[in-house]
């Protein structure tokens, strides 16, 4: 008998799913903290082996071999990405959210396996680009397939993905409270939507354990025993913060605009593509490794965090690093490839804050240990402005150093970095990403009781990127297009010359008829009052309204003008929405 199905007979025998739920997180635990260190481990011994590799060759010729290792990289996994594992592009917890909200968390050991394998490269390769990201889908992945795996239903699948997602983050930061904050934070949209939160501390504390007991107790980032007392030199956090949240915004648009471009103007393959980004990272690497002495801009970037802390590197230094990995980070992820983007953020911020440290220690004569207070905060407000987790971003900082004397500080920076972030830009990175690639999120606001969801407008839980078909076009050409995008829904808004809204046409009557050179319009339902249903209308309402008619989605159209589709809603939205409230 396989060890699956005997761990699947003791979970099944351990009584309801809630108590067999701790026992299979604390297994996810295990599994997730071995992932990620693995992955950690095997992301450092590639990067290190490319490294030395250059220096065995010689110092000259590593100029010219460094910024061919990252362009294979890239060229490996990009070929990979375009041909068999869509799955693991990018950092991995956009897929990671879209598969908790729109597919009940399914996720498979597949995605894990290419994550770790195409991530090991892409990272270990020198290409600009941070693990964690990855690690969570990585570990999410491999928390879902095992809950499918032991015979699980769909809603325990789905709440086994934020279980793994901090498991993995706790293992590969060594930040167990930041685990748990980031789960809420960013996939879960609140503090008070975990209904199996006792297994989500179970995960982290089992993760945390195991990478403690392999990689050893220290934090990743080592900077001392270092007091910061309160004291005037604090008002530095205001030029910080406001710096970090400029950033942050300059970096998320940015990114998204040289995205659109690439995805857009340049015909070429995406391997191709990520190969150029890999030798255009790979010379910016090695300009910063000539001009500064460090190789941060390749891979995860960690080794200068610690020298900028105590003050060893220069204001120039700084600011080229600064510059350089910022570029080279937007560069590498736009340009396609398997990588993350937390450990970039902190050095970015880390060397930001770097320069304003020491541009006050050179013209205001301040001293020098308050370079490495602007460091920390440099991290923490960056990081709050581009990944848009302030909570996450304080307690990270605390758990990187073990240092809680700057805790004041740090509070005030981040908060305000990531206000003026939110500001500039309401819409966070990842949401951003799936939105440019055309994915809506089908989350729940937060409902007081059990019953509020019924009141909710269907806007909360609809989706907004309806598929709709034109009424003059034939069965067969609207089947070829679907199948060309890979869309198969029940049945599809019908639009016609003027792009208003006329009803709706079913799947199967498009099959029924794709010889009959019918078109849309000829096979559209009739009635409307069944299949379409106003913004504004409650869930509750709408339910209803499905329960009289014999449709299992509804277009959604704006309640000022009737004739604008909007979004769609469907029988099963309503189903989710009401186990979702449980």
């Amino acid at each position: 008998m396989k060890l699956s199905e005997n761990i699947s007979i003791f979970l099944k025998s351990s009584g309801d799913m809630h108590k067999r739920f701790v026992p299979f997180c604390a297994l996810v635990g295990v599994v997730a903290g071995l992932l990620a260190v693995g992955f950690r481990l095997a992301i450092e011994f590639l990067f290190c082996m490319a490294w030395n590799l250059g220096g065995a060759l010689g110092e000259v010729n590593r100029f010219w071999l460094m910024p061919i290792i990252p362009a294979v990289g890239g060229l490996v996994v990009g070929f990979c990405v375009s041909t068999f594992a869509k799955s693991a592009s990018g950092s991995g917890i956009p897929q990671t959210k879209a598969a908790y909200y729109n597919n009940f968390g399914l996720l498979s050991w597949r995605d894990a396996v290419q994550r770790f394998v195409l991530g090991s490269i892409f990272c270990g390769l020198g290409n600009s680009a941070g693990r964690e990201g990855p690690t969570v889908h990585l570990c999410s992945a491999a928390a879902s397939a095992m809950a499918q795996n032991f015979g699980f239903p769909k809603k325990a699948v789905r709440d086994a993905v934020p279980a793994g997602m901090g498991a993995g983050i706790a293992a590969s930061f060594n930040a167990p409270l930041s685990a748990i904050s980031f789960v809420f934070e960013e996939l879960l949209g609140g503090f008070g939507r975990e209904r199996r939160v006792g297994g989500l501390i179970i995960s982290v504390i089992v993760a945390a354990a195991v990478s403690r007991l392999i990689l050893g107790e220290n934090p990743i980032l080592t900077v001392g025993a270092s007091e910061f007392h309160t004291g005037w030199w604090m008002v530095i956090a205001l030029p910080i913060a406001v710096f970090a949240g400029i950033v942050g915004d300059a970096f998320l648009k940015t990114l998204l605009a040289l995205r659109g471009i690439v995805r857009e103007k340049i015909p070429l393959p995406l391997c191709a593509v990520a190969a150029l980004g890999g030798l255009a990272v790979g010379i910016m690497g090695m300009s910063a490794y000539f001009f500064t002495g460090y190789n941060c801009v390749f891979s995860v970037g960690y080794g200068v965090l610690v020298p900028a802390f105590k003050g060893d590197v220069c204001l120039a230094a700084l600011f080229s690093i600064f510059i350089l990995k910022f570029v080279a980070t937007i560069v590498n992820y736009s340009m396609g490839g398997s990588g993350g983007l937390f450990s970039p953020t902190l050095v970015i911020g880390g060397t930001m804050g770097g320069v304003v440290g020491m541009a006050a220690c050179l013209f205001f004569g301040a001293d020098k240990s308050l370079v490495g207070a602007c460091v920390l905060l440099g991290m923490g407000a960056c990081f709050a402005s581009i990944i848009r987790c302030p909570i996450t971003s304080i307690l990270m900082i605390f758990e990187l150093t073990l240092n809680y004397s700057l805790i004041l500080p740090l509070l005030f920076c981040n908060m305000l970095a990531y206000g003026i972030a939110r500001k500039l830009r309401p819409v966070g990175l990842y949401d951003s990403l799936l939105l440019q690639d055309g994915i809506a999120l089908r989350k729940m606001p937060l409902a007081k009781n059990s019953r509020d969801w019924e009141s909710l407008p269907i806007s909360a839980i609809m989706s907004f990127n309806p598929v709709c078909v034109r009424a003059s076009d034939s069965a067969a050409d609207t089947l070829l297009s679907l199948k060309r995008r890979g869309i198969a829904f029940k049945s599809y808004p019908v639009l016609d010359g003027h792009s208003d809204f006329i009803g709706m046409v079913s799947m199967d009557e498009l099959c029924k008829n794709a010889d009959a050179k019918k078109s849309c319009g000829e096979l559209m339902a009739r009635g409307r009052e069944g299949n379409f249903i106003m913004a504004g209308d409650s869930i509750s309402e709408a339910a209803r309204r499905f329960c009289s008619s014999d449709f299992y989605n509804a277009a959604v159209v704006d309640a000022a003008n009737p004739k604008k589709v909007v979004g769609i809603i469907t029988l099963h939205d309503i189903a989710r929405c009401a186990v979702d409230s449980e």
